[in-house]
């Protein structure tokens, strides 16, 4: 490019510059401390497309000011074809209505996205899914997984997750189970959102309970919390076989779903709510529970069946942050147990499930350092980014992609019938593989 002779700079351009310049340096600075989520693996790209579907056979019981029949957000991601740029599309469409609700909570806006909230509402936090692009070209048929998230959360809170099992081509069917996740806007502009205020009355203990007492009645509202989260799991999949049954153009996955091989995962209680949905519905051929318990009863499940499905199990065992006692872990105060004891106690409970399943699977303890509960999650990344600790947020991503790895790994297995891998590599978990039919417990370390 050809140079212009210098010419003289009056003040007011040369402020104008200066200006500009610190103005951009600032919109440069602004950009780059926003989160960005991780790229996906796999040969795939990611389309999106929502579905605003209602359950004619269902009350709304989890809620008290709904319609007369249960209605559901769900959102399809699905592979399609790679392209040479990066998408950079709306991560969590509804964001600005939720936030607007009245009734949204405070302490949930504070504490979803790892407290990154008010950026997610802004639209800078993007994802890498496109919405309604057309479905990839080949393989002929994709196999299928439902994913249920975990209390008060949003499927979007585990975008990475999902992205990844599309990018290695399945079709994810990701749950809003309405009243439960934190806030939902359905296609007709509807906003829903959770409240204290809309929890049937069976989880309000009477006045003057014991403490005994409210714990059972707390209880009773986990176990029917699942029930209408595998019954949401359950419709899905109904409403998935209706897709793909349903004539071209009026679908594009019309004949592309391959519904013979279909899993359902689930994070905390969503990974509770699927093993029960597994256990209630026999056309889930494979189940991932990714840290879901209630009191070391994560796979229990009184007056459901053991399941015939392939079970995977993964687990983040207790371990106390500096700074915190034994009291600040729920779990351990409620059940009166050191960290040490529960786990014991678990792996006992994990061991006697896993030998009555007719087609075993595996029990994974996550070991690494950083681990915790939202691992699962785009949350702890989120959060590390926000606090602007490159060192947790490397370490969050690592553990993030390692749960990856486990859980894509399990559905290949089962429903792909290929050798998993990363299961038998145990630098930084420990396994157990139960096999089926003999019960024989091989790769235990």
């Amino acid at each position: 490019m050809q140079r212009r002779a210098a010419q003289p700079i009056s003040l007011l351009a040369l402020l104008l510059v200066m200006t500009l310049g610190i103005s951009t340096r600032g919109q440069k600075d602004s950009q780059s401390n926003v989160p960005k989520l991780p790229l996906p693996s796999g040969p795939f790209a990611v389309g999106r497309v929502s579905f605003d579907w209602i359950d004619p056979n269902r009350a709304p019981d989890m809620a008290e000011d709904r319609g007369p029949h249960s209605e559901l957000m769900v959102y399809l991601w699905y592979p399609t074809e790679a392209t040479s740029g990066e998408i950079k599309s709306t991560l969590f469409p509804g964001a600005k209505q939720i936030d607007s609700s009245p009734d949204f909570s405070a302490f949930l806006k504070a504490k979803v996205f790892g407290g990154n909230w008010p950026v997610v509402v802004s639209g800078a936090i993007t994802t890498h899914a496109q919405e309604n692009a057309p479905i990839a070209k080949g393989p002929k048929v994709f196999p299928v997984v439902l994913f249920s998230p975990g209390a008060f959360g949003t499927c979007f809170q585990y975008s990475s997750a999902i992205e990844d099992l599309v990018g290695h081509g399945y079709v994810v069917a990701a749950l809003e189970h309405t009243s439960e996740v934190f806030g939902v806007l359905f296609l007709d502009g509807k906003v829903h959102v959770y409240s204290p205020a809309r929890i049937p009355k069976q989880a309000i203990p009477p006045p003057g309970s014991s403490k005994e007492e409210y714990e059972v009645k707390l209880e009773e509202w986990y176990r029917h919390n699942v029930d209408v989260r595998a019954a949401d799991i359950s419709f899905v999949l109904d409403k998935l076989i209706e897709l793909n049954r349903a004539l071209k153009p009026a679908s594009q996955f019309s004949r592309r779903l391959d519904l013979d091989h279909v899993g359902v995962v689930g994070h905390s209680r969503g990974g509770w709510s699927s093993v029960v949905a597994c256990r209630r519905d026999e056309r889930f051929k494979a189940c991932v529970n990714e840290d879901g318990n209630a009191g070391g009863q994560g796979l229990t499940y009184p007056g459901a069946p053991v399941p015939k499905q392939s079970i995977l199990y993964v687990e983040i065992s207790p371990v106390l942050k500096p700074g915190t006692t034994q009291d600040d872990w729920i779990v351990l105060k409620q059940l009166h147990l050191t960290a040490e004891q529960w786990v014991q106690q678990w792996h006992e409970t994990v061991n006697k499930e896993f030998r009555s399943f007719s087609s075993g699977g595996y029990f994974v303890q996550l070991t690494a350092p950083g681990m915790e509960h939202y691992s699962f999650s785009d949350e702890v990344v989120l959060r590390a980014a926000k606090e602007g600790a490159k060192d947790k947020e490397e370490m969050a991503l690592h553990n993030l992609r390692l749960t990856e790895d486990i859980t894509r790994s399990f559905l290949d297995e089962v429903l792909r019938n290929e050798k998993p891998t990363q299961l038998h590599d145990t630098s930084e978990m420990t396994v157990k593989h139960f096999e089926a039919e003999t019960k024989r417990i091989y790769g235990s370390h």
